[in-house]
């Protein structure tokens, strides 16, 4: 019986075998076009730029990853750097100001909703950046400059990946699933003949206790 049992498992792995093949890579997703990500209201940025870095002419553009609840209030905990500026005293200036800047919240259907997102710092030695100024948060002359946020979809993106991958899988390898079918099926009419063998057994050891036994004559 345990050579049988074997046979079966060996056939399974096969097919697992057959089966593999490298994820596929993730598709990429976008945040909901009904939503509208947070906005600083801060009319002075509170971020510092680093007066030995301002004078030595040293830019950099930090991301910070951040979260706002429903009320537009920020938990600061929850702030780190997503892309570094490759300076490290520019991304903890960036880091340190943008944990006191105040937003409105992010909507979506217009109604209010807690939310992570992309806020992008800039340090410019002359005030002079990309983003605009989310909010009026942007003041040349020693103060890095609050862009405009952003939805941060890299949780989406990731979701989106492993739910694709996973749905080209089970399509792709009709094999796997049909293996693992036969392989249950083989299990049950082993154990159901391992059954009916240690019943025969038990069986044959009750009739033969059971037969009464030749006395004397």
């Amino acid at each position: 019986m345990s050579a049988w049992r074997s046979v079966l498992l060996g056939v399974a792995t096969l097919a697992l075998a057959g089966c593999g093949r490298s994820a596929p890579p993730p598709e990429q997703a976008s945040a909901p076009s009904d939503q509208e990500p947070p906005v600083a209201l801060d009319p002075d940025s509170p971020v510092q730029y680093p007066p030995t870095l301002y004078d030595q002419n040293v830019e950099g553009d930090v991301v910070l990853r951040m979260f706002v609840d429903s009320t537009g209030r920020l938990v600061a905990e929850s702030s780190k750097v997503a892309e570094s500026s490759g300076n490290a005293a520019l991304d903890s200036a960036a880091l340190a100001g943008a944990k006191r800047l105040h937003f409105a919240p992010a909507r979506r259907h217009g109604l209010p909703v807690a939310t992570a997102f992309l806020q992008p710092v800039e340090f410019r030695r002359r005030g002079v950046g990309s983003g605009g100024g989310g909010g009026g948060a942007g003041v040349a002359g020693g103060r890095g400059i609050v862009g405009k946020a952003r939805p941060d979809t890299s949780r989406t993106k990731a979701a989106a990946g492993h739910d694709s991958t996973e749905s080209r899988y089970r399509q792709g390898c009709p094999r796997h699933e049909s293996a693992k079918a036969g392989h249950e099926r083989s299990e049950a009419r082993y154990q159901s003949r391992q059954a009916g063998h240690q019943c025969r057994k038990t069986l044959g050891r009750t009739t033969t206790s059971s037969r009464p036994s030749a006395g004397p004559r």
